[in-house]
């Protein structure tokens, strides 16, 4: 499950991808995606979930339309879609967290891609053929990506998908009510910033960070936001701390802290 180049560089390169080329994904690359995202069998969350490849190529414009793949999308023919288990109370999570690692991956090989929630969820079922207790979390095209469009610039320009909320408002030192610098988090300051640089639902970042005793524990909470972004972020986190060297184990230990109205305890990274 190796990166060609540092992950914290490929995390600072990965950008949502909305135009691509007619060019298809060769065969091997999307057999090794796949094969990276069935190889992550243990998570932070303990969950599970399926990634399928569903391949459009030869389907008609509009029924391209009703699965809601044209005019947000352009040009994309191959599409990975997360199936998730409706009982699995963790699904979602994991989910967010594996195929983060896929499309890391993937834009290591060049390849373009953008986590989607809103797409026909009934048409892309019937493509990968959902038992009564699968779902699809989320769907992202995988392609070469071309010029980006006026609308694609347009579309990132509303949902400000250059912007990072800044440190005050992301992390913090103790407590929530402490923001945490990046000179006290010193060795996690880049694994932190990861953490910003994560994607998610219209750029909102909904996760809360709290740093304790320098780094032994590191909290995470959400205020807002899809249960893929806790993945997501995680991911990242996850991801660039062991990049570092900062060994540490996953855990649902909530402190029990009263928490502003909204937001909710997630999980607890500790240090080894």
């Amino acid at each position: 499950m190796s990166f060609n180049k540092p992950v914290l560089e490929i995390i600072g390169e990965r950008t949502s991808r909305r135009t691509y080329a007619s060019t298809p994904v060769d065969r091997a690359v999307k057999d090794e995606l796949l094969g990276i995202g069935s190889g992550i069998t243990e998570t932070p969350f303990g969950g599970s979930c399926d990634l399928r490849w569903v391949v459009l190529e030869g389907v008609d414009p509009e029924e391209k339309r009703k699965l809601g793949t044209y005019g947000f999308i352009k040009g994309a023919r191959e599409f990975i879609a997360g199936v998730v288990k409706k009982s699995d109370p963790a699904s979602q999570e994991t989910f967010g967290y594996v195929l983060e690692i896929v499309i890391l991956h993937a834009t290591d090989l060049g390849l373009g891609t953008c986590w989607l929630a809103g797409f026909n969820h009934t048409g892309f079922g019937e493509k990968v053929q959902l038992t009564d207790d699968e779902t699809i979390a989320a769907i992202t095209p995988v392609g070469h990506p071309a010029n980006r469009r006026l609308k694609e610039r347009v579309i990132r320009l509303a949902i400000k998908a250059n912007g990072r909320l800044p440190w005050t408002r992301l992390f913090f030192d103790g407590s929530l009510d402490t923001p945490l610098t990046q000179a006290r988090a010193s060795e996690f300051e880049q694994a932190l910033e990861a953490v910003r640089r994560a994607p998610s639902a219209s750029n909102k970042q909904p996760w809360r960070v709290v740093m304790e005793d320098g780094g032994a524990v590191v909290h995470f909470y959400f205020s807002r936001g899809s249960r893929l972004d806790r993945g997501i972020a995680v991911c990242h986190f996850d991801l660039a701390t062991a990049a570092l060297g900062l060994n540490g184990t996953w855990a649902i230990e909530d402190p029990g802290v009263i928490l502003p109205e909204g937001m909710n305890y997630s999980i607890t990274w500790k240090r080894k």
